[in-house]
């Protein structure tokens, strides 16, 4: 069991380098994270009936959304924006933004958002404790983090990680701890759904 679980994890950690190198990043070149196996008829119907209508703006992908989302302001950095109602009167906010080239590494990201809730910089390392590899409908990877300070769960975010030739792709919720637990199959439904038009 323990030789299984060994070749287990080299091989997500083989297949998250490759992940991560198309982001030409010299400085990071190996992620260890676990792969999680989500149902993918689970994850869509989280979107709710009647919501399977794709989203088509001219960009270079498409995505389905939830269909409780309320579309918000887009802006010239966030090419999509919806708001999220929560049962407890809280709105998540949730944002959808291209970058060019490898838009300054994974952990660069990652810490730039843990330093947006209260936490300070983590090693890679640490990585498997908040990342896992998820796969949308075309069977691409993307790499899922869930951040939470434990000291202020007020403030927690979600992000999927979508790396492209010449671009990356970041999906982001803003919530309270509970929140982000509440909209969790909803955002990875949306995550799933996005399609690159060029595969």
């Amino acid at each position: 069991m323990k030789l299984r679980n060994t070749a287990l994890f080299a091989i997500v950690s083989v297949i998250l380098s490759l992940f991560i190198a198309c982001s030409k990043e010299p400085s990071v070149q190996k992620y260890k994270v676990s792969k999680t196996t989500v149902p993918q008829a689970d994850v869509m119907a989280s979107a709710g009936a009647g919501s399977d209508a794709v989203t088509d703006t001219g960009l270079p992908f498409t995505w389905v959304t939830p269909s409780n989302w309320v579309e918000g302001k887009a802006s010239s950095m966030r090419f999509a924006s919806y708001d999220i109602p929560l049962s407890n009167g809280e709105t998540g906010d949730f944002s959808l933004v291209q970058l060019g080239g490898g838009a300054g590494g994974t952990m660069a990201n990652i810490n730039r958002w843990r330093g947006q809730i209260g936490l300070g910089p983590a090693e890679p390392e640490e990585l498997a404790q908040v990342a896992h590899l998820h796969n949308t409908v075309q069977g691409q990877q993307y790499l899922h983090i869930t951040l939470i300070n434990p000291n202020n769960p007020s403030s927690a975010i979600a992000a999927g990680i979508f790396e492209q030739p010449g671009f990356v792709l970041f999906a982001k919720l803003t919530a309270t701890a509970a929140g982000l637990e509440e909209a969790r199959l909803d955002f990875e439904a949306f995550c799933n759904s996005i399609a690159f038009k060029n595969l």
